[in-house]
C-alpha cells in the first residue's frame, strides 16, 4: 500500500479533527458476530477486528473494541450487555470512505442492569468502523460480553435487534504490580524525549537501518516517532503515528510530498504490538513490520536532497522554535531498537521477544527499565516516565487441533515459549466452565522444528457429550498465566468429529493452497482466512455443504508472505489451521 500525499497536506489528522484517546484489544484466535435485523430477512453481519477470546486484560485498563458494520439497513446505536463491573465509555463510528468521526451518546440502561446504550446523533447509513471504548471489570476467567445493533421504528423510537451468539471473553488478570520491567509513558508533553541523531544508525534515504519498538496504546491520531518539524519544504527521514482509524501508518517525506506505509488492522488495542520498518536501499525496498509480519512494503527512491538531521523525538512531534509538541502519543513504549542494517523478518522475529544487552553490534538500544544514557539525548527524559511495565516476552500458544479415536481425544499444540513451566490442558462441555484435565511439562514435547517451534500432545478421555471444548493454560514463573483461544468440538453419535481439517497443499505455498476437509453430516459452513493481526483476509465458503470430503482453493497472490489461519466454523464446531505463504 503506497501512501502519497500532496504538497502542503500534513500527513497526521488536523489537530481539530475530533478522535478517541481510549484503550484496546487482544490477540489469538478471531470471534465473528453475527447480528440479525429484528424484522428483516437480510442477515447483517459485523466483524470484530483483532478480537481475540485468549485475550489476557488488566482490571481497570481501557480497552477499544473495532467492529466493521457491514449492513445496508440504517444503524442508530449500539447495547452492549456488560458484566457488572465493566463500563462502556465512548463509541465512535467512522465511514468507510472518509475520516469523519462521528460520536455517539452514551447512558446506562434504567431497565437491565449491566445494559449499556449508545446513540448515534444521525442514522449511521454504509459501511462504518465502529470504535467501542470500555474499561475492564475486576479479574475473572470469562467476562462475556453481547453487543446488538439498534434501529428506529416507524413510531420513531429505537428498539435492540438480536445478537446471534456471544462474542468475546476474555481473560481479566490483576492490574500490574511489583512488576520489573518498566516502559516509557509520555504522560505530558514534558515526558516528550529526543533522541540526538549524532549517536544513532544513520536514517538518510540512501542508508540501510531498522528500526523496531513495542508499542501499547488506544490513542488515535498521535504521533510516536518523528524526525519532522511539520515544515512542508522539510525532507525527513521517519515519522511513525496512529491514525484515526487506530492504525499504524510509517511516513518518510521529501519536500512537499510524504510517502508511507500502512498497517491494514489497527494496532491502537491497549495491547503491546511489536512494530517495525526495515529499510534497505540496495534491494530499493522498504517494509514494515506489526508482531513480526510484514503488513505493507514500500519501493525507495533515491533523492538528491540531504536528509534533515532533526532529533528523533520520541511521544510526538515538536515543532517552532519554542519546540512545541503536535499529536502527542499517550500509550507505553519499550525496547526501542535502532540498527545499522536492513533486518530480515527472520532476524526481526528472532530478536523481537528478547531483552537485548546494550553492547550488541550495530544497534542502539532504549531499555527505559532505567533513565537512559544522557549521551542519547537532545532532552532528558523524567523519571516520572518510566512507569511499571506489563510487556510479556512469551510466545503464545499456537495450532491448537484435536484427533478423536473412538472414547479418546488427542489434543496438538504448538509455541516457542520457553520460559513456560508447564502447560495445563482444560476441558469444558459449555465454552463456560472449565476444570483441569491434564497437565504437560516443557520437557514432554513431542517435536520441534529447526525454527524453535515445539509440538506438544495430550490424550483425553472425555465423558460422552455432543459438544466439547479444550484450552491450553501456559504457567510462567513471575507472569500471570496465559490462556488460549478455546477449541470447540463436535462430536457425533458415534463419537467422530462432526468436522475435520486435513491440512493444506502445498503448505508453505507461494501463490495458491488447496485446503481440505470433511463433515460428517450436512452442514452450514463458513470456511475464512484470519492474518495473525486477527483480520479477515478471506472468506472460502459461506453455505450449506455435504457430508464428505471437500477440497476448496485459497488464491493468495495478491497477499503478503507470512503465518495465516484458516478457520473452519459449522453449527457444532469451530476448527482453525495453520498455513505458510511463502515467496
Amino acid at each position: 500500500m503506497l501512501l502519497r500525499v500532496s504538497a502542503g497536506v500534513v500527513p497526521p489528522p488536523s489537530p481539530d479533527l475530533r478522535y478517541t484517546l481510549s484503550q484496546a484489544i487482544i490477540r489469538g484466535v478471531i470471534v465473528l458476530l453475527a447480528l440479525l435485523l429484528a424484522g428483516s430477512q437480510q442477515i447483517v453481519r459485523a466483524q470484530f477486528g483483532s478480537v481475540h477470546p485468549n485475550a489476557t486484560l488488566r482490571a481497570g485498563e481501557r480497552v477499544n473494541v473495532y467492529i466493521d458494520w457491514q449492513g445496508t439497513r440504517a444503524l442508530e446505536g449500539v447495547s452492549l450487555d456488560l458484566p457488572g463491573d465493566w463500563r462502556l465509555v465512548e463509541v465512535d463510528a467512522i465511514p468507510e470512505r472518509t475520516n469523519d468521526v462521528v460520536s455517539f451518546r452514551v447512558e446506562a440502561s434504567e431497565q437491565t442492569a449491566g445494559r449499556m446504550h449508545a446513540y448515534s446523533p444521525r442514522s449511521l447509513r454504509g459501511p462504518h468502523q465502529l470504535i467501542l471504548g470500555l474499561t475492564v471489570g475486576q479479574p475473572s476467567e470469562t467476562a462475556t460480553i453481547d453487543i446488538m445493533p439498534m434501529r428506529r421504528r416507524e413510531d420513531g423510537q429505537l428498539m435492540l435487534s438480536t445478537s446471534w451468539e456471544r462474542v468475546w471473553g476474555p481473560t481479566v488478570a490483576r492490574a500490574v504490580s511489583g512488576a520489573r520491567g518498566r516502559a516509557l509513558r509520555t504522560q505530558s508533553a514534558r515526558d516528550v524525549a529526543a533522541l540526538s541523531r549524532s549517536v544513532l544508525p544513520r536514517l538518510g534515504h540512501d542508508e540501510a537501518f531498522t528500526v523496531e519498538v513495542w508499542i501499547k496504546t488506544t490513542g488515535r491520531g498521535e504521533v510516536i516517532l518523528s524526525t519532522w518539524d511539520a515544515q512542508e519544504y522539510q525532507g525527513y527521514p521517519l515519522e511513525w503515528l496512529v491514525d484515526v482509524r487506530g492504525r499504524l501508518v510509517a511516513f518518510r517525506g521529501e519536500p512537499n510530498q510524504h510517502v508511507g506505509m500502512r498497517s491494514t488492522q489497527p494496532v491502537a488495542d491497549g495491547l503491546w504490538h511489536h512494530v517495525a520498518i526495515s529499510h534497505d536501499p540496495a534491494n530499493r525496498r522498504a517494509r514494515l513490520f506489526v508482531d513480526g509480519e510484514i503488513v505493507d512494503s514500500l519501493r525507495v527512491s533515491f533523492s538528491s536532497m540531504s536528509d534533515n538531521l532533526l532529533p528523533v523525538v520520541v511521544g510526538g512531534r515538536r515543532t517552532g522554535r519554542a519546540g512545541d509538541v503536535q499529536h502527542r502519543y499517550t500509550g507505553y513504549l519499550d525496547e526501542l531498537r535502532f540498527w545499522d542494517r536492513a533486518r530480515s523478518r527472520e532476524e526481526i522475529q528472532y530478536t523481537m521477544r528478547q531483552q537485548l544487552e546494550n553492547d550488541v553490534e550495530g544497534m542502539v538500544r532504549l531499555g527505559f527499565d532505567t533513565v537512559p544514557d544522557p549521551q542519547l539525548l537532545d532532552s532528558q527524559v523524567a523519571q516520572r516516565a518510566l512507569v511499571r511495565s506489563d510487556l510479556s516476552f512469551s510466545y503464545p500458544i499456537e495450532s491448537l487441533t484435536a484427533d478423536v479415536e473412538e472414547t479418546s481425544v488427542r489434543i496438538f499444540w504448538e509455541t516457542k515459549d520457553r520460559e513456560n513451566e508447564r502447560f495445563t490442558v482444560e476441558r469444558s462441555s459449555d465454552g463456560r466452565t472449565f476444570t483441569a484435565v491434564g497437565r504437560v511439562r516443557l520437557q514432554d514435547r513431542i517435536a520441534e522444528a529447526a525454527d524453535g517451534t515445539m509440538r506438544f500432545a495430550f490424550t483425553d478421555v472425555p465423558p460422552d457429550t455432543p459438544l466439547l471444548y479444550y484450552r491450553i493454560r501456559q504457567h510462567f514463573a513471575e507472569t500471570s498465566d496465559r490462556l488460549s483461544a478455546a477449541m470447540k468440538l463436535g462430536l457425533g453419535a458415534d463419537g467422530a468429529p462432526l468436522a475435520v481439517i486435513h491440512g493444506n497443499s502445498p503448505n508453505p505455498f507461494s501463490s495458491t493452497t488447496t485446503v481440505s476437509f470433511e463433515l460428517q453430516r450436512p452442514s452450514p459452513v463458513r470456511l475464512s482466512v484470519w492474518d495473525v493481526s486477527g483480520s479477515s483476509v478471506a472468506v472460502l465458503v459461506d453455505g450449506s455443504m455435504s457430508a464428505g470430503p471437500h477440497e476448496v482453493r485459497f488464491d493468495a497472490r495478491d497477499l503478503p508472505s507470512g503465518i495465516y489461519f484458516v478457520q473452519l466454523q459449522t453449527d457444532q464446531t469451530r476448527l482453525t489451521h495453520k498455513i505458510t505463504l511463502a515467496r
